[in-house]
């Protein structure tokens, strides 16, 4: 090569290596990292230059805080810590988190109590004065359950919680009556009970389930899927929250447009036997508007404008 030819390589711009898009999610075997998981591999189909990547946590509240210290870009958080976070309420009243915008809603988690077909529960007043499973006491699961049986009239104290290590196992030797979880279906959890034992799953819904949801952004109705797990043949009607991709304010819009857009182009691809399938907002137009419990980054908005300006959504 000549002295000019040279020169000229020296100073031609090298092509920029996109960062890697990584994503928070949850334990390897949950539901928030197969989900999440199935958008990576649609998003590097999509742009192989992408470099979607994913990082298991434990969880939502992990995820908000790795967002706010920086240590991620995006995490899968869900609804109602989400709102939490960036309202500055709760337990983040004295580290609030307003710079957290979302990107679109993957997937619903109802919040889902099973109990033994032949036991004697059958409303969610019983449920005060059982032995019952609902999560980890700084769990969201807990947190969601809490906020149901304060209108039962009950207080978190005044209920016989236990912490069962297999909740399958707990629930059909009659160590505990019922347990409650915040999740998509069909679900590991459920599915191995029901190869121990016949289950149904508790209604939540009429006055009770509208006073939970008056005035929250991060529930909306929601219901069981039937004929998902072995004798329940019919929906069973609940509340649920919105398992939300999220990222901060900071993150440039040309980037969350671009992962956002290599996501949803082709969904119709989306592997069906991902745990949680039953519950995923398919329809472009399911994953955004009030479902999101918080401000979407212009990013994404971005693209979802380009889907209505297109009839899509």
């Amino acid at each position: 090569m000549n002295r000019l030819g040279s020169l000229l390589a020296l100073l031609w711009p090298l092509p920029l290596l996109a960062s890697p898009m990584i994503i928070a999610t949850g334990g390897e075997q949950g539901i928030y990292h197969q989900v999440a998981k199935e958008f990576c591999l649609l998003a590097n189909k999509s742009d192989p230059e992408l470099q979607c990547k994913l990082q298991a946590t434990s969880g939502s509240i992990e995820n908000l805080r790795q967002l706010q210290t920086g240590q991620i870009p995006y995490a899968l958080v869900q609804s109602d810590w989400l709102y939490q976070a960036s309202r500055g309420l709760g337990p983040y009243a004295s580290q609030p988190q307003p710079e957290l915008r979302a990107m679109f809603a993957t997937h619903a988690e109802p919040f889902t109590i099973v109990v033994r077909a032949d036991g004697d529960i059958t409303t969610l007043a019983q449920l005060k004065l059982a032995p019952i499973d609902m999560g980890l006491k700084s769990s969201g699961t807990r947190q969601t359950a809490l906020a149901l049986f304060n209108l039962l009239g009950a207080k978190e104290q005044d209920l016989d919680l236990k912490s069962a290590g297999n909740l399958a196992e707990a629930l059909c030797s009659k160590q505990i009556d019922a347990y409650g979880l915040v999740m998509g279906h069909p679900n590991r959890i459920v599915l191995d009970t029901t190869k121990r034992c016949a289950i149904r799953f508790l209604p939540i819904e009429g006055d009770i389930r509208d006073r939970l949801l008056k005035g929250v952004k991060y529930y909306q109705r929601s219901q069981v899927p039937a004929r998902i797990y072995p004798g329940n043949l019919k929906a069973t009607p609940t509340f649920a929250i919105a398992a939300t991709l999220v990222t901060n304010a900071v993150t440039p819009e040309a980037d969350v447009y671009r992962l956002t857009r290599a996501m949803l182009t082709q969904q119709t691809s989306f592997n069906e036997q991902t745990y949680g399938y039953a519950n995923l907002f398919h329809k472009a137009r399911n994953k955004t508007g009030p479902v999101l419990s918080i401000d979407q980054h212009p990013g994404a908005a971005k693209y979802f404008a380009e889907l209505k300006a297109a009839g899509k959504l």
